[in-house]
């Protein structure tokens, strides 16, 4: 039966590429009519690479195998600077230039009515961006310091960004001691829980990485203003939430359809400690309605892997993620690197099965990546490197657990991938 289901879901993605190609070239181009016939819906997939040292965004009607974006074209929209880039639902395509502890440059990109892509607006942040999130209709943006004077009050900075004007309100928060004594809270993820804006953190001591608790699992939450509600602490089990590289966070609190809040950690330590602790990676949940973890509930990940740890998970409907999964222990682990395996998992039923066809060794620069969750067809879209030079996205089916080759792209390196769209009246 489960090899049938393989091969229809096979049939159902070729069938689902031709139908996006058709419907493209019906349409003008990604264009079709809305359900009240009031105006036209351009839609285009969008990918960002690099060329140079300068960032290019190019869009497309679909992402069939026989389907390249040229990141050299010179329909390829400029972006400077090595970006991290990130989607705002289907309207908004952000880029953020990483300066550390300096003022950060995010620029904004919008679909055009005739299916090209112009940049609106340039934000005048006062930080870098680490995590970012849509919560209902605004982007959170988020910054921790780490400095080096500890005389100095450390602050986590945030950010409320209205998607359509791309104007923002800043907030910021004392993190000395927040979560435990002598140690700042320094912020992984964000996102939204029973109406509130909620931070998954990890505790280090502001000089470095470090810590003297590593298998502490955090939740912050926090009123309007980003003042905090409430600490929500779990210890012994897992680490902090979400898995960290080059202060990128993130894909570690993810709420399902039933309302529970489940939380991800990698286990991570930090490179001076790698041989001395070993903390598991796993899954831990908060029942709807509640503001502590529960108690009786631990999915460890490391264990159902056969020893391997996660990095990033998305959310793929019902109680079904995939987990990005990177080998190693102690000082042998990676910390996310070469996080290039997938897995399917059922965080309910806690069942753990491996991503088939996906090739090896294809994600070098993870941190810079951003897959594409398609809701409506059940897929996460990945950019990949499979080889030197060769660039392509991989459709991944969390029914079958394997994945697919779609379209190639020209540049550099590739990073993210998903939609936008504009109505024309």
């Amino acid at each position: 039966m489960k090899t049938t289901m393989k091969y229809l879901n096979v049939i159902a993605l070729m069938a689902m590429v031709i139908f996006s190609s058709c419907s493209s070239d019906d349409n003008g181009g990604g264009t079709g009519d809305d359900d009240d016939d009031s105006g036209t819906v351009v839609t285009k997939y969008v990918v960002t690479a690099s060329s140079g040292e300068n960032d290019y965004i190019v869009s497309g009607d679909d992402i069939a195998e026989d389907y390249t974006f040229d990141a050299t074209s010179v329909d390829a929209v400029q972006s400077p600077g090595d970006r991290i880039w990130s989607f705002y639902k289907d309207e908004v395509l952000y880029g953020f230039l990483y300066n550390q502890a300096d003022a950060g440059t995010t620029a904004s990109y919008i679909l055009n009515g005739d299916g090209t892509i112009s940049k609106r607006n340039e934000l005048a942040l006062n930080v870098s961006i680490h995590i970012r999130e849509e919560v209902g209709d605004q982007l959170i943006l988020g910054y921790s310091d780490r400095l080096r004077d500890t005389t100095i009050a450390q602050q986590a900075y945030f950010y409320k960004v209205n998607p359509a004007t791309d104007a923002s309100q800043e907030f910021t928060l004392v993190i000395d001691d927040l979560l435990e004594e002598g140690e700042i809270a320094y912020f992984t993820d964000i996102a939204e829980y029973e109406g509130k804006i909620i931070g998954g953190a990890r505790s280090i001591n502001s000089s470095g990485f470090t810590s003297d608790f590593y298998n502490n699992t955090y939740v912050v939450v926090f009123n309007d203003d980003f003042t905090v509600d409430q600490v929500i602490k779990d210890a012994g089990r897992t680490g902090f939430v979400a898995g960290q590289k080059y202060s990128q966070g993130d894909t570690g609190l993810e709420v399902v359809e039933n309302g529970d809040l489940y939380v991800f950690s990698s286990g991570q330590t930090s490179y001076a400690d790698a041989d001395a602790i070993t903390v598991p990676s796993g899954v831990l949940k908060i029942n709807q309605g509640t503001y502590e973890f529960d108690g009786d509930y631990f999915f460890n990940i490391t264990e159902a892997s056969g020893g391997h740890n996660l990095f990033r998970t998305y959310y793929m409907g019902g109680t079904t993620f995939i987990l990005a999964m990177y080998p190693g222990t102690n000082s042998n682990a990676t910390f996310g690197v070469d996080a290039d395996r997938f897995a399917v998992v059922d965080v309910a039923a806690e069942t753990f099965e491996w991503v088939s066809n996906f090739p090896e060794n294809a994600l070098v620069g993870w941190e810079f990546r951003t897959p594409y969750v398609d809701e409506e067809n059940g897929m996460l879209i990945v950019t990949a490197t499979p080889a030197e030079n060769e660039h392509y996205l991989y459709a991944i089916d969390p029914v079958t657990a394997e994945a697919t080759q779609l379209s190639g792209v020209v540049g550099e390196s590739v990073k993210i991938v998903g939609k936008l769209k504009t109505e024309v009246e």
